[in-house]
């Protein structure tokens, strides 16, 4: 007899499995979290109600995603094995730095801290970088799902469930730039950034594409497959991982690129509202000179009227 039933719409609620790595995690954030705000709460320093919540859900997801359907059919079923990872790279990530985690480690431990340390530092700077950060979402999908990393997870669990968290980490890393704290990029580097997250948005298809089309197995995960009465076709299981990668990679880039244009908009008014500032001061100097000096107060120019060599081409008798 079968140990392991065909996967159905109650065993997303009913089937689950040990996956210790994952439960440790959610008990240690989890734990952090709650003293955290819990002692900003008797420093009478507001905390949003909701940015717990959101943790709590995230932390559910990811325990869910390791020791629930997804983490018992991810030896059997490719498509599964694949949502399992765009779960744990994508979606745990990106609610988990919603709940602003980082921003509360920061607020415990004041801008000498541990974590302020570490998010001003070279390595998390590099994440930041508008042609590291995006161009690393394609390598790793391809070292993922066409590398040997699916065979070792389903050939040994331990691999498996360190690859989780590892995936975990991974993603806020790349998010972080996008969830987590205002940066100072330059308007100009977010506007370089859009351009390659343009990019990427065909990029990112290529792996689901190649899966897609191809019409034998392209990937490592088969020769390990659990195999069951009512197993798939395997270029069937292959074409189903195909469509939800791919679907996967379209759609979340489109809220991601809007994240961007936010920051942008954000970096060109902070930029000019600099500018402003140094204009404003400018304006006011020069008062103060023709006060001292009893001078006549003029209106401002333009640059170019007062720039020698132009004034010397469009009025010929000043030379």
């Amino acid at each position: 007899m079968d140990r392991v039933q065909a996967p159905s719409l109650s065993g997303l609620i009913t089937q689950w499995t040990w996956q210790p790595v994952a439960i440790a995690a959610a008990l240690v954030l989890g734990g952090w979290y709650w003293r955290g705000v819990r002692t900003l709460g008797r420093r009478g320093v507001p905390w949003t109600p909701w940015r717990p919540v959101a943790f709590g859900l995230a932390l559910a997801v990811w325990v869910w995603s390791s020791c629930g359907f997804l983490e018992v059919y991810a030896g059997s079923l490719y498509w599964i094995w694949t949502t399992q990872v765009l779960t744990v790279w994508i979606l745990v990530p990106t609610v988990l730095l919603a709940a602003r985690p980082l921003q509360l480690a920061v607020t415990l431990g004041g801008p000498q801290g541990r974590i302020s340390r570490f998010l001003g530092g070279r390595f998390v700077r590099a994440f930041h970088n508008p042609l590291l950060g995006p161009a690393l979402v394609p390598v790793a999908a391809a070292g993922l799902f066409f590398g040997p990393l699916p065979r070792w997870t389903v050939q040994w669990p331990a691999a498996g469930w360190g690859l989780q968290l590892v995936l975990v980490a991974f993603g806020a890393l790349i998010l972080l730039p996008l969830l987590g704290f205002e940066t100072h990029a330059t308007s100009l580097a977010m506007g370089l950034s859009i351009a390659i997250a343009s990019v990427e948005l065909i990029l990112d298809a290529i792996p689901g594409i190649v899966l897609r089309l191809h019409t034998q197995a392209a990937t490592s995960y088969f020769a390990v497959r659990g195999s069951h009465a009512w197993s798939p076709d395997m270029i069937h299981d292959q074409r189903l991982a195909a469509a939800i990668l791919w679907a996967v990679a379209e759609f979340t880039d489109v809220p991601f690129l809007l994240m961007l244009f936010r920051r942008w908009l954000r970096a060109d008014a902070r930029e000019a509202a600099v500018m402003d500032a140094v204009l404003e001061a400018e304006y006011v100097a020069r008062r103060a000179l023709r006060e001292d000096t009893d001078e006549e107060p003029a209106g401002d120019v333009p640059w170019w009227v007062s720039d020698p060599q132009l004034r010397r081409r469009f009025h010929p008798e000043d030379r």
